[in-house]
């Protein structure tokens, strides 16, 4: 799979169940407008790229024994998505609702963290 299908795949995933994601070069990432069958407005931004995402995943590292039916591409992404729903999850129940100043999803090592403001 080459950067661009691993790229399609993840904004794929990102709109099944209810979900609403779109690619926005000029905010930087992928624009989360629902997620999980929640309404974010303004919505949470994923920054990641089709030319970033391979290197972050790259940073999970072996993920064979936790996803041992798919190849490692998709192993990670599936980790990925994980972090990224810890991380909505994490927001939006710190403040008891969405809270616009961490809207900002932004890869980390291993992980994702949210930021008040774009990378």
């Amino acid at each position: 799979m080459d950067d661009q299908q691993l790229f399609d795949e993840l904004v794929r995933r990102l709109n099944t169940e209810n979900g609403s994601a779109e690619y926005s070069p000029e905010q930087g990432g992928i624009l989360l407008h629902r997620f999980q069958g929640q309404e974010h407005d303004p919505p949470f931004v994923l920054h990641v790229r089709p030319d970033t995402l391979r290197g972050h995943l790259r940073t999970f590292g072996d993920l064979g024994e936790l996803f041992p039916d798919v190849d490692h591409d998709v192993a990670a992404l599936q980790m990925f998505l994980v972090h990224v729903v810890e991380t909505v999850d994490i927001v939006v129940a710190g403040t008891g609702h969405y809270s616009s100043e961490r809207r900002h999803l932004v890869p980390d090592q291993g992980g994702v963290r949210s930021k008040d403001g774009p990378p």
